[in-house]
């Protein structure tokens, strides 16, 4: 099945804002996801979003020292949606709010509902 992937422009910003290059790992979260969409634990209370753990190269910490990628992924026309919304490091923040993920929520249905007027990868 054909698996696409959007980077919120909320990702787009903390990206280009880390002190590492977070966008380095991206190649591996895409292709680790590509096999299996579900991977990461799912959100309490907010079961549509998911948290990955990434591990990127050159901060010497660790995966759960890394950083965290919280997406959402759906099935729509023969075709799976992944659509990236935070990433942050765990040392700048420990967990977001639960009205943080209310936000997210609502940006990925929003991207979601029309996904023809985003950019896929």
């Amino acid at each position: 099945m054909d698996v696409r992937f959007h980077c919120s422009k909320r990702v787009r910003h903390s990206g280009k804002k880390a002190k590492h290059e977070v966008f380095d790992s991206c190649k591996t979260v895409c292709d680790v996801l590509r096999l299996n969409p579900h991977y990461g634990e799912s959100i309490p209370r907010f079961h549509d979003l998911r948290k990955m753990r990434v591990r990127v190269p050159g901060y010497n910490v660790g995966k759960s020292g890394g950083y965290r990628l919280i997406y959402r992924a759906k099935e729509m026309d023969e075709a799976i949606y992944v659509v990236y919304l935070e990433t942050y490091s765990k040392s700048e923040c420990v967990d977001l709010t639960s009205d943080d993920y209310k936000l997210l929520v609502q940006e990925a249905e929003a991207i979601l509902a029309q996904p023809l007027l985003h950019v896929w990868e």
